[in-house]
């Protein structure tokens, strides 16, 4: 399927999950913009694309940062004139704090944890998913994908984590109820098992059993 002329928003995107998804997305033609806090990692992922042929847009774009994330697609509107037809939900924070809190109860962990897994990864998915909505809206047509895991479904690493996948999917789901009359989808996906580049990297730095191997690669 040519996407050409598509204006596409993948957040989270200078590496793992959202790196592949901006990739394909600009493989097959659309304007890809990517987001991310780090200026040199987006910029690896934008050259890959265009080596590749695409059109990608590299945005410094913290997802826990309201201002970040409206000043976002204010410049969507103004360049591509307020035309958005995917935007995927993928920025998440919390991977290190997973890895090192494996096996610790959640009494046992700085409550703190709750929100560096969940703030980028939910509160900001429900931010991009506002200023977008009111892109996709205005033009009668769009698409919003939030990625997510089992872990909604059931136990999977600790409480803030199946917590905030349970939310994600919620989110997608009632999203979509109320989008469904506007011509708007939302769905949320699961991956499931991704060997991501960070997820390798701790792996290896943490020596991780076999057991905790098999479940990590689902952020």
């Amino acid at each position: 399927m040519s996407l050409s002329s598509w204006v596409c928003v993948v957040t989270g995107a200078s590496r793992g999950i959202g790196r592949g998804i901006a990739l394909q997305l600009s493989e097959a033609g659309a304007t890809v913009y990517i987001t991310g806090r780090q200026e040199k990692t987006l910029k690896q992922t934008a050259a890959e694309v265009t080596e590749r042929g695409g059109k990608c847009v590299p945005v410094i774009c913290d997802s826990t940062k309201d201002e970040d994330i409206k000043a976002l697609f204010e410049r969507i509107k103004q360049e591509q004139d307020g035309r958005l037809d995917i935007l995927v939900n993928n920025a998440y924070a919390g991977v290190q704090d997973i890895f090192d809190n494996i096996g610790t109860k959640f009494w046992e962990m700085d409550p703190s944890i709750w929100d560096s897994i969940n703030n980028a990864g939910l509160r900001g998915h429900y931010f991009f998913s506002v200023y977008g909505s009111r892109l996709m809206v205005a033009q009668g047509r769009g698409l919003i994908v939030t990625i997510s895991s089992m872990g909604g479904l059931h136990y999977l690493f600790s409480v803030p984590y199946g917590v905030g996948k349970a939310a994600c999917d919620r989110l997608a789901a009632d999203m979509a109820v109320e989008l469904k009359s506007r011509g708007v989808t939302s769905v949320s996906l699961w991956p499931g098992p991704v060997q991501t580049e960070l997820v390798s990297q701790l792996l290896i730095q943490n020596d991780a059993s076999q057991g905790f191997t098999s479940k990590v690669s689902y952020f």
